[in-house]
């Protein structure tokens, strides 16, 4: 009785954690567990100057997206060998090597367990850390 008891105990556990890991409707914008904050748009040339973008639109900035990559918490859930970061939420950047495409997409929108972080990070941000990723693996 009490095996049964353990094995219905364990059964329900299993249930809430598998309730709990990546409902689609269920999406936030940023993990609870983001240390920092955002850093500032990246790529924009001063008003002031009228310098030139640090690097053209849609391509990004892999030095940027470095610090787009730790201040958004990425680290927290992927490994990337570049970033020192061991997350295993997410799906290993090293192995998966995504491309350009993929990484922009699945910063925007989400998928599964990962939030979208449009509200929190900017078009170029997010373009900043695609390259990043993309650089950091030969994706």
């Amino acid at each position: 009785m009490r095996r049964a008891a353990l094995i219905a105990l364990a059964a329900l556990a299993l249930a809430l954690l598998v309730a709990a890991c990546g409902g689609e409707e269920d999406k936030t914008t940023a993990p609870e567990t983001v240390v920092g904050s955002v850093p500032a748009e990246t790529g924009a040339p001063p008003a002031e100057t009228g310098a030139e973008p640090s690097a053209p639109a849609g391509e990004g900035d892999a030095a940027a997206g470095e610090a787009v990559f730790a201040s958004a918490g990425c680290a927290s859930c992927h490994t990337l060998e570049a970033a020192g970061s061991t997350g295993t939420v997410g799906p290993n950047l090293d192995d998966a090597k995504p491309d350009h495409d993929l990484v922009v997409d699945r910063v925007t929108n989400g998928s599964g367990a990962m939030p979208s972080f449009s509200g929190t990070l900017s078009e170029q941000q997010i373009q900043d850390v695609a390259a990043y990723v993309v650089a950091s693996t030969s994706g």
